[in-house]
């Protein structure tokens, strides 16, 4: 099953980077065919076609992202991990709405022993 196409999401990709690669140990990989984001070792963002799935969000930022944004979790394959918030976004522009949460996962997942 294929994710992320560069050629329909590319402009999102350029958009996230601008502002994640930034922050301190932030290390980018591929993972399910993605482009991802991990700090300090630990996953926290990967982009899909279409939005980012957060990986480290706690139930209450979840709550507050849902909202204003169009959530599910992320299903891979048959596989449905309810954990992995997957959120839309539709306008790379619009990304910036979404990056606060994103920061928390990356703030979570440098606090994880």
């Amino acid at each position: 099953m294929e994710y992320y196409r560069e050629e329909e999401a590319r402009g999102l990709r350029a958009a996230f980077e601008k502002e994640v690669l930034t922050w301190p140990k932030v290390t980018p990989k591929r993972m399910f065919g993605c482009p991802a984001y991990v700090a300090d070792g630990r996953l926290f963002a990967f982009l899909v076609t279409g939005g980012v799935v957060i990986t480290q969000l706690r139930r209450n930022d979840k709550q507050m992202l849902a909202q204003d944004h169009q959530i599910e979790p992320f299903k891979a394959g048959e596989r449905v991990i309810e954990r992995w918030t997957k959120v839309t976004v539709a306008d790379p522009q619009a990304i910036g709405r979404v990056m606060a949460f994103v920061r928390k996962s990356y703030q979570t997942a440098l606090e994880r022993d």
